[in-house]
């Protein structure tokens, strides 16, 4: 249950992420160093992934194995103020659902969470 809520939660964020690029909505700059820029990558599903080059796959498999693992959790807890472990156990990885370390909104009172939950 744990893992579907996170994975859930990335899939969700991958989602907005295609509704974006195919609304045009493109990162400005360079992609690499040679001058790739992002508005030249296809938006296409296998034109994206032919048109990033094998150092960003590889860049983007380390990126989610230390998010996976817990491993980017040391950078996330500087830069949510803490939020990425209880105050209490250093240990503990956060709150069920949390990708990243980053907290999610929790509703303790069951009305809210409900009407959070169907509206």
């Amino acid at each position: 249950e744990i893992m579907g809520v996170k994975h859930g939660r990335a899939a969700m964020l991958g989602f907005l992420h295609v509704i974006a690029l195919k609304a045009g909505v493109v990162l400005p700059g360079a992609l690499t160093l040679s001058g790739t820029k992002f508005s030249d990558i296809p938006t296409s599903c296998f034109g994206s992934l032919e048109a990033v080059p094998t150092f960003g796959w590889l860049q983007i498999m380390l990126f989610c194995l230390f998010q996976e693992t817990g491993y980017g959790l040391g950078l996330a807890k500087g830069q949510t103020g803490g939020y990425a472990s209880n105050p209490d156990n250093n240990e503990d990885d956060g709150e069920v659902g949390d990708i990243a370390g980053i907290p999610w909104v929790r509703y303790d009172d069951p009305e809210t969470k409900k009407f959070k939950l169907n509206a």
